[in-house]
């Protein structure tokens, strides 16, 4: 029996909850799908707006329950799903046992393996959503069988147009209806509620609505279900007050208000249900829709005297319903367009009480009555003209004409309008036809319009007999002469004086920019040519494009256009290059070489590459074709598309270009660095060490690899205690003042120099002083800050050319890239604030050349498939309880602290915060004290590497925390097996033996911290790869993964993140996936310029 009563359930769950249960438990919403012997475990399905699965256990003195609905936390007060399966165990267990609510065919089975309830779920209302249409069918199948035995209803609609002498006319409608005899329906609505419903309404003592007995004809019921929608709208428009108001027809029950929205969809249905129309006079009529134009007629013919007349019939009789966009005449309706609709409204207005109207036209307003009025009253009726009146109707084509010129003040315009031979003064008022003959000419209206407009709104002044405009106005001169002039070039005749087109300045030749590479291939010389006009004046102009003006006035006073594609075009390159009005000296400029690659694909009639900036442009797109010699002892070593780096590496350093060679992880970027050094270091004509920088745990890693590679190269390391550091590189700095004869030390005879990024930081005023042939900067994200004392220190350094190696130029933000540029090549781009402002496409346009990134796919062929896969874990009872508890306190001081101290200043506490949930998912003993409970994570991973291992797998396992290593170290030392353990605190040759060794064959595990272990490291002895937790950035992710898959790797190499389920990993890896790929869309234009975590992505991590 259950030990719980009512009173204990609403105590768990709450009063609200428990009433919410009940509710549900009584509508036979849960069903019980398993329940032990006892009756104290039990698994139920609860149908709210989802389908919800709950897990319920029971003793005597503990409870435990789940639910998968939003509202669960895993603490009280439960929510109502639980309360409705409590309830119902309570209530079977009254009744002995006997099952309440289960319905058959109803119980859901849980989800078996491969099955989630999210999938049961969506199943389920697929089921129900099915079973609704199909009862739908079926119902309306059964209602016309029904239908079939009901006496069929007499219903007619009457469709009434109300307050017809208003401004604002409606339709309403009227119903009757009965058997032999029809009743009038004294309140509609009420009606059409019973309707509905499905009930009885009594209308006489001797009928009586019963929809048990009675039926509707097809098109009847149309009808009704049509007013029982707007009934419905009315009630709802009748509770806010507004809209509905000027329709409510709430003083005549009898009367339903049909709303203008709602009558294009009712009046077919009417008509076909054979409704009357009935007006304020007269007997009702059928009601009909008319196609075509009213018969409403307008007559032209001779008046008395000289006059017209001009007769309008029909019109009075026609009922304009503006709201509706109709007429109606008669019995019929007549849909109009929104102008026709006010020409009528507005006619019958000026027009009151005359159904004849006649007006006498005179003889100089006829022309503008055939002009502009005909036309459109061809549009709502039938239009005639008497013979006598057309013949003498004349409508030539117009030809317009402008005068232009000035005087010392203004400029002057004059307009023409000529029809055939008949010449028309642009500013007259007026102009009567008859003083040259009896004529009625019909002008072009709309075209003498447009041209009177244009000159307004060129800030022309109208004046008696011309248009002036102030000389002293010189941005509306310049638009009347470049601007207007053109827009009317097509279709008006433009008359200018000699005067009006000194004013623009036209040149014999087109303007063109020309640039090309000096002899020396270090300057790029830019030459604007521009005819006619000094080398004095050709500044001042490049300066105003500079100043973005439209025009320049010439010293002779002429205006030269600056909107050009040559003067657009400099201002472009004046902004692409970060030019200063300095740079601009005159119509020949010289700048870095180096800006002209960003000429590629710019070439057009305005701009000639030279032939040097041609063949520079060919050899930086495409680097090497094999004409740098590879060193005879790397010839064999390296793969094809590392001796493309190498190839690209020596084209770069041939013109002393910086870049960044971005090669995804383990393609060997450290071995091309090496053979590109080698051949520097051999052709060197005066010898100059080449500088390695790198992370302190890689510097013997790249020792080791010269030993390898280079064993000829004369390599110092300059790490270890500070005085031995300085005195060896005092001594290297002291080669060049020695002779030849002198003798010298091995290190003085260095050829490469390899140190960390915390010496160089530390040494920088040796390092300062010193001259490096080439520098490379390895892990080059290390300088992603240009504000940090590493980079500034990198930027202190005097090196021929440099490179940056780096598998992610950008990790969160593409300031990074400008950064990494600054230091390698500092002329690429203008200043941080520069670099901002240009567009995406734009900086991946800039930065083509001095990239070169091939990924793992580029090189499929050469390496074995890698395997991703995503395994989640449960949280144990324990664990969840804790996440629970820890997650709603958080949540509660998390909007807190973002209402009150804003997203910046609570940052670093959020992220804290986050990281605890991160730390509860792994293992709660990371920061739980004296926490003796299990983890979900921990157990899988034991399991998950047992198999590996029993499978002749070997594995790599990474993890952020360091203490959780150590946790997952003593659980594998318990079953015996044997890891190599490595984090930040490991000495770097400790490194590079642990390294060997386990590719060697010792031990088949290797615990590695994620941060320390993340770059550097060749182990591709392994073929598995474990994350157990997961990073912010997938690139530090992607990193790990491609310690074991990189070149030398024989097998397939499968990657697995560990993800807890339900927890903020699960956001943290749909927030990953938005950042994958900002470094591929920095090689392409498109890509997004900030990804670093924001207070939005916060708030979906905890769902705020």
């Amino acid at each position: 029996m259950l030990a719980f009563t009512a009173e204990r359930i609403r105590i768990l769950c709450g009063a609200t909850g428990y009433k919410r249960g009940e509710t549900m438990m009584e509508h036979g919403q849960v069903m019980v799908a398993e329940r032990d012997d006892e009756g104290r475990c039990s698994r139920a399905v609860v149908q709210d707006q989802e389908v919800f699965h709950v897990h319920i256990e029971l003793d005597d003195n503990d409870f435990h329950a789940e639910c998968e609905c939003a509202a669960f936390g895993g603490y009280y007060p439960y929510c109502k799903h639980i309360a409705a399966v409590l309830i119902l165990m309570l209530e079977e267990d009254k009744n002995g046992g006997q099952a309440v609510g289960r319905r058959p065919g109803q119980v859901m089975p849980l989800p078996t393996t491969g099955v989630t309830s999210r999938d049961i779920r969506l199943t389920s209302g697929l089921i129900d959503l099915f079973d609704k249409a199909a009862s739908h069918r079926r119902k309306k199948a059964g209602q016309k069988l029904a239908n079939a035995l009901k006496e069929t209803l007499s219903v007619e609609f009457l469709c009434k147009i109300t307050d017809e002498y208003l401004p604002d006319p409606k339709f309403r409608i009227e119903m009757k209806m009965g058997l032999k005899k029809q009743y009038i329906v004294q309140n509609i609505r009420q009606l059409l509620l019973h309707v509905d419903e499905g009930k009885q309404l009594p209308f006489t003592k001797l009928f009586m609505y019963d929809p048990g007995l009675h039926s509707f004809r097809d098109e009847d019921w149309a009808v009704i279900e049509q007013l029982m929608r707007i009934a419905d709208s009315e009630f709802a428009y009748d509770e806010t007050g507004k809209y509905y108001a000027g329709f409510s027809s709430s003083g005549n029950q009898r009367l339903l208000t049909i709303p203008p929205l709602a009558w294009d969809a009712l009046l077919p249905l009417l008509i076909e249900a054979g409704a009357l129309l009935e007006r304020d006079f007269g007997d009702p009529v059928q009601l009909q829709a008319a196609e075509g134009t009213l018969p409403v007629s307008f007559e032209i013919s001779s008046g008395t005297g000289e006059a017209y007349s001009f007769e309008i019939r029909g019109l009075k009789r026609v009922k304009v319903m503006n709201a509706y966009r109709c007429a109606v005449l008669e019995d019929r309706i007549y849909r109009l367009q929104d102008r026709e609709l006010f020409l009528l409204s507005e006619m019958k207005s000026m027009l009151y009480r005359h159904d004849h109207a006649k007006i006498q036209v005179s003889p100089h307003q006829m022309d503008a009555l055939m002009e502009r009025v005909v036309p459109g009253l061809r549009q709502i009726g039938s239009v005639s003209v008497d013979s006598a009146i057309r013949e003498r109707i004349v409508q030539p084509a117009l030809s317009a004409k402008l005068y232009l010129d000035r005087d010392e003040s203004v400029l002057k315009a004059r307009g023409e309008f000529v029809y055939g031979g008949i010449v028309i003064d642009a500013l007259a008022d007026d102009w009567d036809a008859r003083k040259d003959s009896e004529l009625i000419l019909v002008r072009d209206s709309d075209k003498e319009r447009k041209l009177l407009d244009l000159l307004t709104e060129s800030s022309f002044v109208k004046c008696e007999k011309e248009w002036v405009l102030d000389l002293a106005e010189e941005e509306s001169v310049y638009d009347v002469l470049y601007h207007l002039l053109p827009r009317l070039d097509s279709w008006v005749e433009v008359y200018a004086t000699d005067s009006v087109k000194q004013m623009m300045h036209m040149g014999r030749k087109a303007p063109k920019i020309k640039a090309d590479a000096d002899q020396t291939m270090n300057w790029l010389e830019i030459s604007f040519e521009l005819d006619g006009i000094n080398e004095k004046e050709i500044r001042k102009i490049l300066l105003s494009i500079v100043e973005k003006k439209k025009f320049y006035r010439l010293s002779e006073g002429s205006y030269l256009s600056l909107e050009g594609e040559a003067f657009q075009l400099f201002g472009e390159l004046y902004e692409d290059f970060g030019m200063k009005k300095g740079d601009v000296t005159g119509s020949r400029m010289q700048l870095p070489v180096v800006r002209g690659l960003q000429l590629r694909d710019r070439e057009s009639g305005s701009l000639q590459l030279g032939k040097s900036l041609r063949a520079l442009l060919d050899h930086m797109l495409r680097p090497g074709h094999g004409e740098f010699a590879i060193p005879a002892e790397l010839e064999t070593v390296l793969r094809d598309y590392q001796k493309e780096g190498y190839q690209w590496l020596k084209t770069l350093g041939s013109y002393r270009f910086g870049g960044i060679l971005a090669d995804d992880m383990g393609l060997g970027k450290t071995l091309q660095s090496i053979a590109f050094i080698l051949a520097e270091a051999r052709e060197q004509a005066v010898r100059q060490p080449i500088l390695i920088v790198a992370p302190a745990s890689l510097v013997y890693n790249w020792e080791s690899e010269f030993r390898r590679f280079a064993p000829s190269l004369k390599v110092q390391v300059a790490l270890g205690a500070r005085k031995e550091r300085i005195d060896s590189l005092l001594r290297i700095a002291d080669r060049e003042s020695e002779t030849e004869a002198d003798e010298q030390t091995p290190d003085q005879d260095a050829d490469v120099i390899i140190t960390s990024y915390p010496s160089l930081r530390k040494d920088i005023r040796i390092y300062r002083e010193m001259a490096f042939s080439t520098l490379f900067l390895d892990e080059a994200q290390a300088i992603k800050n240009a504000s940090t004392q590493t980079a500034q220190a990198v930027r202190e350094l005097t090196a021929g050319c440099r490179f940056a190696l780096t598998g992610t130029p950008i990790e969160n933000s593409v300031d990074e890239l400008w950064a990494i540029f600054d230091a390698v090549f500092p002329g690429l781009f203008a200043g941080i604030k520069n670099f901002r402002g240009l567009t995406p496409e734009r900086v991946a346009r800039m930065v083509q050349p001095f990239i070169l990134r091939r990924l793992r796919a580029d090189v499929l062929e050469e390496l074995p498939e890698r395997i991703e896969t995503v395994q989640q874990s449960e949280l144990s009872r324990d664990q969840k309880k804790l996440y629970a508890a820890y997650l709603e306190e958080f949540k509660e001081e998390t909007i807190r602290d973002l209402e009150f101290e804003g997203f910046q200043r609570s940052r670093m506490k959020i992220l804290a915060g986050i990281t605890r949930l991160r730390q509860l998912c792994c293992h709660p003993a990371l920061f739980v004290e004296d926490y003796e409970g299990e983890s979900g994570k921990l157990e899988q991973l034991l399991e998950m590497a047992q198999d590996c291992l029993e499978s002749g797998r070997r594995i790599l396992i990474f993890s952020q925390f360091t203490s959780m290593l150590r946790i997952i170290r003593s659980e594998f030392g318990k079953l015996g097996i044997p890891v190599f353990y490595l984090d930040g605190q490991t000495p770097a040759k400790e490194r590079l033996d642990m390294c060997d060794r386990f590719n060697a064959g010792e031990h088949d595990v290797f615990l590695i911290s994620l941060k320390a272990g993340g770059t550097g490291l060749n182990l591709t002895g392994a073929d598995t790869v474990i994350l157990y937790d997961l990073w912010w950035n997938p690139a530090v992710e992607e990193q790990a993964a491609g310690r074991a898959h990189r070149m030398g790797q024989k097998n397939v190499v499968q990657v697995i993140r560990l993800v807890t389920k339900g927890t903020v990993e699960e956001k943290m890896l749909e927030l990953q996936q938005r950042k994958k790929d900002l470094i591929r869309d920095v090689m392409e234009p498109g890509f997004d310029s900030q990804t670093a975590l924001s207070e939005q992505e916060i708030r979906e991590l905890l769902a705020l």
